[in-house]
C-alpha cells in the first residue's frame, strides 16, 4: 500500500520498441497491474537519452519523489557512436557518445543523488544487442555498410561496445552495493 516507484532512463526504460520502420510506445508498457496492487509509477525516461540527460531529469525531479523505490535504466545510448560520421570517415578515430568513465561516473552520481533524497536505487544492466541485427538498422537510410565494417572490423565489435557499458552497469551495482536487475542475462538464458 502507498508504495512508489519511480524511473529514469532510455527508450527502453520508457516501452519504446522499433517496428515496421517507426518507434512506437509498446501498448504493453503499463503500469496497471501495479496499480491494482497499490503502487504508483512515475516514468520519467526519456527516448534518445544518455546517461547526462538522465542525470538532469533527475535532478528536476527527485525531491518530488518522496520515498520511492527508484529504477535506472539507461546506457545504450552512451555507448553508441555517431555512425554517419564513421560512414564518412572510416578511418578517423570515433569515440562513444559517452566515454565509459564518464558514464560510469554519471551512474554513480545518479545512485547518491537518489540515495540523498531518501530513496533506493534499482539499477538495470543493459539488453545484449545484435551486431549484425543494429548494423542494419543503422545503415538502413544510406550510411556505407563497407565503410561502417571498415571501422568495425566485425559487427560483433557492437555487442561488445555495449557489452562494456552493461558490465559498467553490474560492477557499479556491486561496488555501490545496489540492486541489480539482471536483464542482460534473462535475455541470454544465463542463470
Amino acid at each position: 500500500e502507498g508504495k512508489r516507484l519511480v524511473i529514469f532512463g532510455d527508450s527502453i526504460a520508457k516501452g519504446v520498441t522499433y517496428q515496421d520502420g517507426r518507434y512506437h510506445l509498446c501498448s504493453e508498457h503499463n503500469f496497471d497491474a501495479l496499480a491494482q496492487k497499490g503502487i504508483t509509477v512515475s516514468n520519467f525516461a526519456k527516448m534518445g537519452a544518455c546517461s547526462d540527460t538522465v542525470l538532469t531529469i533527475a535532478k528536476k525531479r527527485l525531491d518530488a519523489c518522496g520515498d520511492a523505490q527508484v529504477i535506472l535504466s539507461f546506457g545504450g545510448n552512451d555507448c553508441d557512436f555517431d555512425w554517419q560520421a564513421v560512414s564518412a570517415s572510416p578511418d578517423d578515430v570515433h569515440l562513444p557518445r559517452t566515454d565509459a568513465e564518464l558514464y560510469r561516473d554519471n551512474l554513480c552520481r545518479m545512485i547518491s543523488d537518489v540515495r540523498a533524497a531518501g530513496m533506493k536505487p534499482v539499477l538495470v544492466n543493459l539488453p545484449p544487442i545484435d551486431g549484425e541485427h543494429y548494423l542494419r538498422f543503422i545503415t538502413r537510410k544510406g550510411l556505407s555498410e563497407k565503410n561502417i565494417l571498415k571501422w568495425l572490423g566485425s559487427p560483433q565489435r557492437i555487442y561488445r561496445f555495449q557489452e562494456r557499458y552493461s558490465m559498467i552497469v553490474s560492477r557499479v551495482a556491486r561496488e555501490c552495493k545496489c540492486r541489480l536487475f539482471d536483464i542482460r542475462s534473462a535475455f541470454l538464458g544465463v542463470w
